[in-house]
């Protein structure tokens, strides 16, 4: 075998074993801070495109399992959608909701490039609907 050809294959196969990560994609915005950020996020005759990328981004590379994560945020009233990486998975699962006097949160959480988008919560509907109504009861 050729020398060079041999020594290009060391290098290839030594180039090979070096770790390179490549972290997730997620949407990354504030509808308090960006008013297209809000739902629908996605067009409505194709549920699975979102109507913009201008805010999907890596998230960092820092060693960390990042996932892509949606809040849907009532605090007294304000409703905003928070769009951003995540690190720490909850105990409840990859949905959860918390109802407080004043403050109202849904969250869900995946792993896929750009899945917060919107169209991961067009089942949860019920469910957030129904979180503000106990909210409301409990005034």
């Amino acid at each position: 075998m050729d020398s060079k050809l041999l020594f290009s294959a060391c290098l290839l196969v030594i180039f090979a074993m070096i770790p390179s990560s490549s972290s997730i994609q997620c949407h990354q915005c504030s509808s308090y801070t960006d008013v297209h950020c809000d739902d629908p996020f996605y067009y409505e005759d194709n549920k699975g495109v979102a109507k913009t990328t201008e805010y999907l981004k890596d998230c960092p590379n820092d060693g960390k399992d990042y996932f892509c994560r949606k809040i849907f945020q009532n605090v007294r009233g304000d409703s905003r959608v928070i769009r951003s990486c995540g690190w720490e998975k909850h105990e409840k699962g990859d949905c959860y909701s918390t109802v407080l006097e004043e403050y109202n949160t849904y969250v869900c959480s995946c792993d896929t490039d750009g899945c917060n988008s919107g169209t991961m919560f067009s089942v949860s509907s019920l469910a957030v609907f129904s979180t503000l109504l106990v909210a409301y009861m409990m005034q």
